[in-house]
């Protein structure tokens, strides 16, 4: 274990979340704020109706409250802290919010209903969402950078740990919190996280969608308390970090600060847009199976064999046949089944997943012809590249083959304004409808301009 303690990294971390405001942000820090704002806005929207949505609605309900924050799209009122959880849980298990490879890590699903919720609750607009929201990604990052890839590897769901230090610090930068209140808050948040255990993509069924939300309200909760004063802990290394992995990289968590602001951006370097509703690591895969159906005019019953040779961070979701919708969207063998069956990317937005896919004997049949072998060479790549080859040999002996890099594809790590928008489109005008699909997308546009939020809020209720 790197045992090398840097000289207070909570006060590093405080002081340049703390400074961060919309006039001095880079110009495409700025850009890609409103991409995570609109790519995580269209997630929550899509998990209204998903998952636990209904039980968390009814939680919600009964616990009453001052009327802060708006559950969307429903339109109720509710605290801030309890439209956080509700919001973060829709997200978290539709496996369609961001992701950043370099922390495994999924900060919007966090960051983003917080600086909403918060934004509402004090009446202020895009000038004080942007900077909170890029505060969230570049210090929650940064703690998943630092135990990177070892709290993975040991069994940690690394997006339920350090999904709280998102919100926290997002949640503290709304508030008005200085540098050491944000320091402090981030220290709160250590103490109240990690809250989620391994195996949530196969054995924990629905409990895997509240740990997004769990995570997030705690984030809200200690920036809560910071602002009332309440002390958090000082050691992040032996104290924390130590605790959840077998090696830790402490130089990442202020790597990129000089002169007590940012000038490297996590949030440029590469966050993952998800095209598809499964776990990150099926992607490359998944791509490469859908371009090798379509050039080559394959179908399913043609198939002797799909061979993958991947990363072991993709080759550990292995289940052949599982049991129930989470893990389903962490199933390579399943997920490769659906595609070569439907032959249709959009049903892995989200049909891919209800039971009668899951009993569907065609699928089951296809995805028991699935082998996955281990790249070492493609694991030491990653995050730089997320690789996979697929090769699909047929019953009269024919092979075709594909690699595929996830991380060359621009649509998933540069992705276009243009791409984040047909996203939005597909996955949320079934709930708003076209004419609030449209309105969401210009007021994400010119969020910056946005002296309330509550114009959007509005919108994002059908």
């Amino acid at each position: 274990m790197n045992q090398r303690t840097s000289s207070d990294p909570l006060a590093a971390l405080g002081r340049a979340a703390a400074g961060l405001k919309l006039e001095n942000l880079p110009r495409e820090a700025v850009q890609r704020a409103k991409q995570r704002v609109l790519d995580t806005v269209g997630c929550l929207v899509a998990g209204y109706d998903a998952g636990i949505a209904n039980e968390i609605r009814a939680f919600v309900a009964a616990q009453g409250g001052s009327a802060e924050a708006t559950l969307l799209p429903g339109g109720q009122k509710t605290t801030a802290s309890l439209a956080v959880l509700a919001h973060a849980t829709y997200i978290h298990g539709l496996e369609l919010s961001d992701a950043a490879p370099r922390g495994t890590v999924h900060p919007g699903n966090e960051i983003v209903p917080t600086a909403l919720a918060l934004a509402e609750k004090r009446k202020v607009g895009g000038a004080a969402i942007i900077p909170a929201v890029v505060a969230g990604y570049e210090v929650e990052i940064r703690f998943g950078r630092a135990v990177f890839p070892s709290a993975f590897y040991r069994g940690w769901w690394t997006p339920g740990i350090f999904g709280g230090i998102g919100s926290a610090v997002t949640a503290g930068h709304v508030l008005g919190l200085d540098a050491k209140g944000l320091d402090n808050t981030i220290g709160i948040v250590l103490n109240l996280l990690p809250s989620a255990a391994a195996r949530a993509n196969e054995e924990g069924e629905s409990i895997k969608w509240l740990i997004g939300g769990q995570s997030c309200a705690a984030g809200v909760l200690a920036a809560e308390m910071a602002a009332r004063g309440v002390k958090g802990q000082r050691e992040v290394v032996k104290g924390w970090l130590s605790v959840i992995a077998d090696e830790v990289h402490e130089e990442r968590l202020t790597e990129g600060i000089a002169d007590g602001g940012f000038d490297q951006w996590e949030l440029l370097s590469g966050i993952l847009t998800k095209h598809y509703a499964t776990v990150g690591p099926l992607t490359a895969s998944l791509d490469a199976t859908f371009d090798l159906i379509a050039q080559n005019n394959i179908s399913a019953d043609d198939i002797a064999e799909i061979h993958v040779d991947a990363m072991r961070r993709t080759a550990i979701f292995n289940t052949v046949h599982p049991e129930n919708e989470i893990a389903a969207r962490a199933s390579l063998p399943y997920c490769l089944a659906v595609a070569v069956c439907k032959k249709d990317p959009s049903s892995l937005l989200g049909p891919a997943f209800r039971k009668e896919f899951l009993q569907d004997k065609a699928i089951r049949a296809a995805a028991e012809k699935v082998r996955i072998t281990e790249n070492e060479e493609y694991e030491r790549k990653y995050p730089a590249h997320s690789l996979a080859r697929v090769t699909i040999t047929l019953r009269n002996g024919k092979s075709f083959s594909q690699e595929d890099d996830r991380s060359a594809r621009g649509r998933y790590l540069t992705p276009t304004d243009e791409d984040i928008e047909h996203k939005f489109t597909l996955i949320a005008k079934p709930v708003l409808g076209a004419t609030k699909t449209d309105k969401v997308i210009a007021l994400v546009r010119k969020l910056e301009t946005l002296p309330d939020i509550g114009e959007l809020i509005q919108a994002l209720k059908p």
